[in-house]
């Protein structure tokens, strides 16, 4: 298997425009958050102001607690199933084996959005503007279409 980097698997929130990504899901995502980062497939990561660490799932819908506090998150974020079961660092695998890159504000999405098909088809994955993906995301499982 493809050796991967930290970068293959995660986004900083430095490189994104939290403001314009969270503005694509104003039923799913309220209140005050701060974004920590992204996986490579546009789930965001975010603090509330009680300090618990979410993410908003972008291919299934939704937002959930991770982590009760950033230090257990960050504990986590190091922990190889934990990775697989929230990266899905497989999947980032298959795509970096075959060659699927992307830019470094960029995620990859899928064309037909895996909540029309029922699940993830790895030969329609693609590099997408981080908002784009988003947007294409937040039409299906926001939930103010």
């Amino acid at each position: 298997m493809t050796k991967l980097t930290w970068a293959d698997i995660f986004i900083d929130a430095s490189a994104l425009n939290e403001a314009a990504l969270f503005e694509q899901w104003p039923s799913t995502v309220q209140g005050r958050v701060a974004l920590i980062g992204a996986s490579v497939f546009g789930d965001l990561f975010f603090h509330r102001a009680d300090g618990s660490v979410h993410r908003l799932d972008v291919l299934e819908g939704g937002v959930g607690q991770v982590a009760a506090t950033f230090n257990e998150f960050s504990t986590y974020m190091n922990t190889p199933n934990w990775q697989q079961d929230n990266l899905l660092t497989n999947g980032v695998a298959l795509l970096v084996e075959r060659g699927v890159t992307r830019g470094p504000a960029q995620f990859y999405g899928f064309a037909p959005h895996p909540s029309l098909t029922g699940r993830i088809d790895w030969q329609r994955a693609m590099a997408l503007d981080a908002v784009v993906w988003h947007s294409i995301c937040a039409q299906i499982l926001d939930g103010t279409a």
